[in-house]
């Protein structure tokens, strides 16, 4: 989906492979399944948010969990959006363009 629209992806398989990845690939916005196998985003994420190479890059929350108290530990997280699944592509692809140009 987002291929299809002009975005280069890199696929994590896991939450290591993740924060391996945010540090060497240093994308211009990461989308965090917040359950990955593995380490999840809730330990990937303050991992990323403290290398000073990967600090600053905005993430979204991927998750199947749409209740406002995961939004709002997603957001206390670093997180700056947060998109339910299953995936509503407008409601994605209108995060991505308020986050990255």
């Amino acid at each position: 989906m987002l291929e299809s629209k002009g975005h280069q992806v890199v696929e994590a398989e896991d939450g290591n492979s993740a924060v391996e990845m945010a540090r060497t690939e240093i994308p211009e916005l990461i989308i965090l399944d917040m359950n990955m196998p593995g380490m999840t985003a809730w330990e990937a994420l303050p991992l990323i948010r403290s290398h000073p190479d990967t600090k600053d890059i905005p993430v979204i929350a991927l998750t199947a969990d749409a209740t406002s108290e995961s939004r709002d530990e997603a957001h206390l997280a670093g997180c700056d959006k947060y998109v339910t699944k299953p995936i509503d592509a407008d409601g994605l692809f209108a995060a991505l363009d308020t986050m990255i140009t």
